[in-house]
């Protein structure tokens, strides 16, 4: 059914729910490829090799608001170039934890940052590498931090091109 799933993690509670609901869905989709990212708002990047195949920041570039062109999506990075992201040391931790815990399973994943708005970011890496599936926590704000800041999971939903688990 699927073939594709990206998983969105931030180190929340129910990023990591969600991270046990891709791993369900891999049991029954044996054949599915299980991308993980995490997402960067922050416009410095450095080198970080906290993946055993270092893989560029994909940073999206949109032409803004007064222009026609659509999103940029850059190609996928090649596994000889350096990784060029910031991620928070806490951050690093977490995602070297999710690896260290998925091979300990036998499960691979690939681990692709991105930078930029969240929503944004997930929504044009899922158009533009086939993703079918992209599974997210719930947000973990309170209603008038949604109202004021909005929700990515519910951006994401609105402006995937494809199906959307928002696990609890």
């Amino acid at each position: 059914m699927y073939k594709h799933i990206l998983l969105a993690f931030d180190h929340t509670k129910s990023s990591e729910k969600a991270l046990e609901a891709a791993v369900g869905l891999l049991a029954l989709e044996k054949e599915a490829e299980l991308t993980i990212t995490h997402v960067s708002t922050e416009k410095n990047s450095m080198n970080t090799n906290i993946y055993d195949r270092t893989r560029s920041a994909a940073p999206i570039m949109t032409p803004g608001l007064d222009k026609q062109n659509p999103p940029y999506m850059p190609p996928l990075p090649q596994e000889d170039k350096t990784v060029a992201h910031h991620l928070n040391d806490e951050l690093d931790e977490a995602l070297s934890s999710v690896k260290h815990n998925l091979d300990s399973r036998g499960i691979q994943a690939n681990f692709y940052p991105l930078s930029g708005s969240p929503a944004e970011a997930i929504c044009e890496y899922a158009t533009g590498n086939n993703v079918d599936l992209v599974i997210v926590g719930r947000t973990e704000k309170n209603n008038f931090q949604k109202w004021f800041l909005g929700s990515v999971s519910e951006k994401i939903m609105q402006e995937s091109p494809c199906n959307v688990l928002v696990v609890k």
